[in-house]
């Protein structure tokens, strides 16, 4: 059986005991099929939709707000209620998907936030409408920290830059979409109609039950080596007829232990916790606090509803060649010296975008802004489940993104409170500037995890 798996065939069944080959060793080595791209599909359009319904707040803010009659503090708490959500979400998840699986707990917290997004189309007065985004907030933090594991245990640790970080790019193109979304409908159908449209694609939904499969390194940790052993051979059988052999397998030694929530406080994980913590939490509070008011923002130096959306849309757009980018240079160069490259963008040219006085200035700056800031996005998604173990990594990136959702809940406010008190410009140069906290904690206490095999 050695020979088989020395040759490249499959490997013998994961089970306990003497001649043990983890379906984690046999899975870093299988190349993306087109079953495994298919997997990978549709759980970047769980999140591609997911991010579309979180974009369209930050178009829809100065609608709703007039709608409803909502101050600035308001808007600002309206912004941060789905984002209390998100931060029970993230943290309940993580221990359930430990325990139940992945994909059961994506599943769920899908048609949780679906139903939620259409929901909101009805809200009647602004109490049905926080509850709703509430609620909406719940499975949208559940979902993310989870379908990120899942990914990460799905591909291979040399394929693991390029999907996780093309994760995180569905951020920008979901908000990018919704702002066109805005931008088509909003004219026509007030902000009911977009709400409608940004909740539509929780449909897909139906590709993750039908085609993803549990992920088979929770399963090998949970004592279900047969099932684990199922998955991993047909991946393993599809690689065999594309590439005709596959590289043998590399065992790796590592412990199977079970591991709790406390587990994340003890002295193996204390100190990256702590980095998570603060990483997190800085990135999202100026992230999230500054997107839900740049449309407002721009409309206080002057642009119309449509005009602010349209600009803002178009800065999205620079998350795309940061993935590139990263998919590049977390290989090249490792993920700290990447963090720290994401830090220096965001809060150079995002304080050069906080001062930009020219249509054109403001374009190429957001563009670049953007670069930076989903440059940063992207090592956060990449970075944070690398830190832990199978046994603890859906747990401890839940903990991590909750921590992400508090900075995102204080950001809006704020930053509210800020832009009242001393105007926009102050407003961008204490978002962007902050966000060179992370990449220099990273690159100074972080632990360097390029190559690393589950």
């Amino acid at each position: 059986m050695a020979d088989a798996v020395a040759a490249g065939g499959s490997a013998p069944p994961a089970a306990k005991g003497e001649g043990h080959v983890s379906v984690a060793d046999r899975m870093n080595r299988i190349p993306t099929s087109p079953h495994t791209a298919l997997i990978i599909f549709f759980v970047l359009m769980g999140w591609f939709a997911e991010t579309i319904d979180l974009g369209g707040t930050s178009f829809l803010m100065p609608t709703i707000r007039e709608y409803f009659g909502m101050d600035a503090a308001t808007g600002g708490y309206y912004s941060s209620i789905c984002f209390l959500g998100m931060f029970f979400g993230a943290i309940v998840a993580g221990r359930i998907a430990d325990k139940v699986g992945r994909k059961k707990t994506i599943i769920v917290s899908m048609l949780i936030w679906g139903c939620a997004g259409f929901a909101l189309v009805f809200s009647p007065n602004i109490y049905y409408l926080f509850t709703m985004r509430f609620i909406l907030g719940l499975g949208l933090g559940a979902q993310f920290p989870v379908a990120l594991s899942y990914l990460s245990e799905i591909v291979s640790g040399k394929d693991r830059p390029k999907f996780m970080t093309l994760y995180q790019l569905m951020t920008p193109v979901g908000f990018a979409v919704a702002g066109v979304l805005t931008v088509l409908i909003l004219p026509h159908f007030d902000w009911r109609g977009v709400y409608l449209a940004e909740a539509l694609p929780a449909l897909f939904i139906i590709g993750i039950v039908k085609i993803c499969p549990e992920s088979p390194l929770w399963l090998e940790a949970k004592g279900r080596y047969e099932e684990a052993d199922a998955i991993c051979t047909k991946f393993e059988q599809e690689a065999i007829a594309r590439h005709k052999e596959l590289p043998p397998v590399e065992i790796i030694e590592r412990t199977n232990v079970k591991a709790s929530f406390k587990d994340l406080f003890s002295s193996k994980y204390l100190k990256v916790t702590v980095l998570c913590f603060f990483i997190w939490f800085i990135s999202m509070f100026s992230d999230y606090g500054l997107t839900t008011w740049l449309t407002t923002i721009l409309i206080e130096k002057g642009f119309d509803v449509v005009q602010s959306t349209g600009f803002v849309t178009i800065g999205i757009l620079g998350g795309i060649p940061a993935w590139f980018f990263t998919s590049w240079s977390a290989k090249k160069f490792g993920r700290k010296k990447t963090f720290l490259i994401a830090g220096l963008c965001t809060s150079i040219f995002g304080i050069a975008y906080g001062a930009s006085t020219t249509l054109v200035m403001l374009l190429v700056t957001g563009v670049l802004y953007q670069f930076g800031k989903y440059l940063n996005a992207m090592m956060l998604a990449l970075y944070t489940p690398e830190l832990y173990e199978t046994s603890i990594r859906t747990t401890g990136n839940g903990l991590a993104t909750s921590w992400g959702r508090m900075g995102s809940i204080v950001g809006p406010i704020v930053l509210a409170g800020v832009m009242t008190s001393f105007g926009v410009y102050v407003t961008m140069y204490i978002a962007a500037a902050m966000v060179i906290i992370p990449g220099l904690l990273v690159f100074l206490f972080g632990p360097e995890t390029k190559d690393k095999t589950f």
